[in-house]
């Protein structure tokens, strides 16, 4: 049985009070379903917690287009080489919360520790076992991500609607 895994982009809206920016918050989600519409899907997630000064993850099943913060899913790949469990404890097990050091080789990327460094660090790992399969350059990953991001906000008919979930692929 295979998983189909992407990236769930959330708005994260700034303030021109605080002079923050407006961001993607990235969340990795897994399904054993055939299509990102059947919900709950499976979300592995780097948040900060409040009251918290670090980072803590969080494994739980919900609907994702539940929240108006939701934008869409970035299909990156199908596997059959994890089941849902197994994918969500490999993740447990190798990358921890915490700021481990790795950073995005090149020059376009995350800077410092972020929910897209996390995500970012798990693909680079399934990348070398090869168990994700891109005609693209890895270093390209962060702004494709973004850029597929963007068409979602400016919804675009680029977008595959699947049920309440739009799906731009990697």
């Amino acid at each position: 049985m295979s998983i189909r895994v992407g990236v769930a982009l959330y708005l994260v809206k700034g303030s021109i009070y605080y002079n923050t920016p407006s961001y993607f918050h990235w969340v990795l989600v897994a399904s054993a379903a055939e299509s990102w519409a059947s919900q709950p899907v499976r979300a592995l997630e780097l948040k900060r917690p409040f009251n918290y000064a670090g980072y803590a993850h969080s494994f739980d099943s919900y609907d994702i287009s539940r929240s108006s913060a939701f934008r869409g899913v970035v299909h990156l790949f199908m596997t059959s080489n994890y089941t849902l469990n197994s994918f969500q404890a490999m993740i447990q097990s190798n990358f921890p919360a915490y700021d481990s050091g790795w950073r995005f080789p090149g020059n376009y990327g995350p800077q410092g520790w972020t929910c897209a460094t996390w995500i970012l660090q798990i693909l680079w790992h399934l990348l070398g076992e090869g168990t994700w399969v891109s005609n693209r350059q890895f270093e390209q990953t962060y702004t494709r991500i973004l850029n597929l991001g963007g068409e979602l906000l400016e919804a675009t008919n680029n977008a595959d609607y699947q049920g309440a979930v739009r799906v731009m692929y990697f």
